[in-house]
């Protein structure tokens, strides 16, 4: 890999996203999160990096960042989520104006935002419009795209909101990433191993009958309850894995166990493609939140490393 390129990425959370980018090559001068249950994990995980609690509002960036060669982050859903009333732009969570305007203030060589799939729906496509038609104007091409964690080894379909806007001479060597040749892993191959982990005699057996990826993993927001897999639909679609998806277990079942086991924190953050040594810190409820909340680092590694084979090829011509 040759030289790293430099990132700032808002709405970091549990570092997800981060993390991905990471493994792509490039170097957090910063990462800004309003929870501190995110910088938290983030800080745990990653001592070394320069994370800052605050509210995304409230910061103005100072000029040692102008200039980064990305921007990146996970601004919040709930604008555009089924569980958030869809109201989009009219929605006082809605922090993608807010992300915009610091990229015109800036002014990154590229940009790499996510979120829920409901952005993608035909009611939003003039609000898209409207964020393509800005990043236009301060010297961006930009894209949106809807890509499905599944199709990069991630085991679960969790659909995103993708946008990748970079400069013209960047954008003419950008290619949004191929999908993984062989399917993604099943949960019962995922996390078959933790659930054997304290002697269930059960857990092979389980694991072969886990023969699908999950649904897609859900976070909620603090006015959601206690830990669980999601809404109704959801929580079928577990139960056909013989899975329990009201609750979650503080640990693997033991020997002797007897009915449907339930998922651990540690099971949903390998589900949800994080590595097993990147700590989720926190009380259970708090690490189900920040886990189901996270963008799979698989995928902003792929998508990632795009963006930077697109500067690296750009940098070659030059």
């Amino acid at each position: 890999m040759g030289q790293n390129y430099s990132s700032i990425e808002v709405c970091a959370g549990a570092g997800g996203q981060a993390l991905g980018l990471e493994m792509a090559g490039f170097d957090h001068e910063l990462l800004i999160e309003l929870e501190s249950w995110g910088t938290n994990t983030l800080r745990h995980n990653r001592p070394e990096w320069n994370v800052l609690q605050a509210d995304l509002n409230e910061w103005e960036p100072t000029p040692e960042y102008f200039g980064v060669d990305l921007f990146a982050g996970g601004v919040p859903c709930p604008p555009f989520s089924v569980a958030g009333k869809q109201l989009g732009k009219d929605d006082e969570r809605d922090l993608f104006t807010r992300a915009i305007e610091l990229i015109e203030q800036i002014k990154p060589r590229g940009v790499m935002l996510e979120n829920v799939r409901g952005l993608m729906e035909p009611k939003f496509e003039e609000y898209r419009q409207e964020i393509l038609t800005r990043l236009d104007k301060a010297g961006y091409v930009g894209e949106w795209q809807l890509i499905k964690a599944a199709d990069y080894g991630v085991p679960q379909l969790r659909p995103r909101a993708i946008l990748v806007a970079l400069k013209p001479e960047d954008w003419d060597n950008f290619a949004w990433p191929e999908k993984h040749p062989e399917k993604a892993p099943t949960v019962g191959e995922t996390v078959g191993d933790l659930m054997a982990a304290n002697g269930w005699e059960g857990a092979e057996a389980w694991a072969k009958g886990a023969n699908k990826i999950a649904p897609t993993l859900v976070g909620g927001s603090k006015k959601h309850g206690g830990p669980d897999l999601g809404p109704t639909r959801a929580r079928r679609a577990w139960l056909e894995m013989n899975v329990i998806g009201t609750t979650i277990a503080d640990e693997a079942p033991e020997a002797g166990f007897t009915g449907q086991p339930r998922m651990t924190p540690k099971m949903l953050a390998r589900i949800q493609g994080f590595p097993d040594s990147w700590e989720i810190t926190g009380r259970k409820t708090n690490a189900c939140r920040q886990i189901g909340n996270a963008f799979p680092p698989p995928v902003a590694e792929a998508v990632g490393k795009q963006i930077r084979n697109a500067f690296e090829l750009t940098d070659a011509q030059q």
